[in-house]
């Protein structure tokens, strides 16, 4: 009976991961990150921190030396919002068994269709032929994403359902698929130019991408870097592993948009000389996340290899502990996940879900007060070893926040591994004695 209430949970939850939508929204999001990881440490070089060390090197270099590291985050972190449109129509089409190519560019050129020629600077008159590059990057990333996800379904669609211009055979490949976007192509464009008529009548001469912005995007920002948002991703992510889905992977690929946007809002008010929570910095960024909240992998189960190795009882448990340390330093948990395991395991549910929640609660808090600083700076893998990430994304406090986290993992997993340690050591000492009694027979 038991079998079956968790069957019912989880044909709904593979399901939803499997959609079409949630596969391209993940594989597209992973495109940026080179940008976003690259991008940032060359914003760090030109943000540096350290006034004594920027009046030196501008000394020595001149003043506008940070240009071109600034440049570099204009081509990098400052139009991920464009490379995630582009990458989002590719994956759809891709995932869907249609050349994906043309999806890509054309969910790209609708993007610009929604966005106004002209621009309106702070000061003085519009200028014609200009495109505000700010919804390029992080503030048009929901507008590009829903525009990613609806040019790959209609492209994939069309392609599908053979609605396309048919060439001859004699054709080449390579130029008949193009004929085949055209059909496509049409239909996605005069959308495009109807959804840029009705959002400019809407809002006042506005845009799409804004309209989005203000209506979905702002809200979703703000519910993703308050505390419930920080738990919710916490929780989120164990509840889907224990189910045996990548959590991480499933939301990230869902709140990894929100959260770039974050802090790309946060390095504004850097740049600005006013980042803090009181001037509205946001606590929650992909920095809270890779590096606290799957610290030594989702779950953060460090304190189970430490049970392991300190006090396990059963042979498998001991040798697995061995085997999981070296993959934990780099916050691949696995072995553990699958190995003790986790998934499915009644008994390790409660401290698999509690611990990244209590951790959430605890970085958060840690920012609020000011102990911490917002996250502006560097992005690193996630694979980046505890205390190392810690410190270089949030200095000695988020080091010290790290190994608060590890020792509350410990503390929080040792009892519940107990348990599941004793019922293995009780298994296997069953196992010995059945094999003693058949040799004696």
């Amino acid at each position: 009976m038991n079998q079956e209430k968790l069957q019912k949970w989880i044909i709904p939850i593979t399901r939803f991961v499997n959609m079409k939508g949630v596969i391209a929204l993940k594989d597209g999001m992973l495109a940026i990150l080179p940008l976003t990881v690259v991008g940032s440490i060359f914003l760090i070089i030109g943000q540096l921190p350290f006034e004594n060390l920027n009046s030196t090197i501008a000394s020595v270099f001149g003043a506008e030396w940070t240009e071109p590291f600034m440049q570099v985050y204009a081509g990098t972190f400052a139009i991920m919002g464009l490379v995630s449109c582009f990458s989002i129509g590719y994956s759809y089409a891709k995932n869907s068994q249609v050349e994906p190519l043309p999806s890509g560019v054309l969910s790209l050129s609708a993007f610009f269709i929604t966005l106004k020629s002209s621009y309106v600077p702070d000061v003085g008159e519009p200028i014609s032929d200009a495109i505000s590059k700010v919804w390029f990057g992080g503030q048009g990333i929901i507008g590009a994403i829903i525009i990613g996800l609806s040019v790959g379904a209609i492209y994939s669609y069309f392609i599908q359902r053979r609605f396309i211009i048919k060439m001859p055979k004699q054709v080449p490949a390579v130029i008949a698929k193009q004929f085949e976007a055209m059909v496509p192509a049409f239909v996605i464009f005069l959308l495009a130019m109807l959804i840029y008529i009705i959002s400019k009548a809407l809002t006042n001469g506005g845009t799409f991408i804004e309209l989005i912005y203000n209506v979905i995007q702002t809200p979703l920002q703000g519910l993703t870097s308050s505390l419930p948002g920080a738990i919710g991703i916490a929780f989120f992510i164990s509840l889907l592993w224990w189910f045996g889905v990548h959590g991480q992977s499933v939301v990230n690929g869902i709140v990894t948009a929100l959260l770039l946007s974050n802090l790309d809002a946060n390095k504004a008010l850097l740049a600005s000389g006013e980042l803090s929570v009181s001037n509205g910095a946001h606590i929650v960024t992909q920095q809270f996340l890779d590096s606290f909240l799957i610290l030594s992998g989702s779950g953060i189960t460090f304190g189970i290899v430490i049970a392991m190795l300190l006090s396990a009882k059963s042979q498998q448990y001991k040798a697995l502990g061995k085997v999981a340390l070296l993959p934990t330093i780099f916050n691949v948990n696995e072995p553990i996940v699958f190995g003790l395991p986790i998934v499915m395991n009644p008994v390790m549910f409660i401290p698999f879900v509690l611990v990244p929640v209590l951790s959430a609660i605890i970085v958060y808090l840690a920012i609020a007060v000011g102990f911490m600083a917002p996250f502006s700076g560097i992005i690193l893998p996630w694979s980046t070893p505890a205390i190392i990430s810690g410190f270089m994304v949030g200095g000695w406090q988020g080091a010290l926040i790290q190994i608060i986290i590890l020792s509350l993992s410990t503390a929080v997993y040792f009892p519940f591994f107990k348990i599941q340690d004793n019922i293995a050591y009780r298994n296997e000492i069953a196992q010995t004695a059945d094999v003693m009694n058949g040799t004696n027979s």
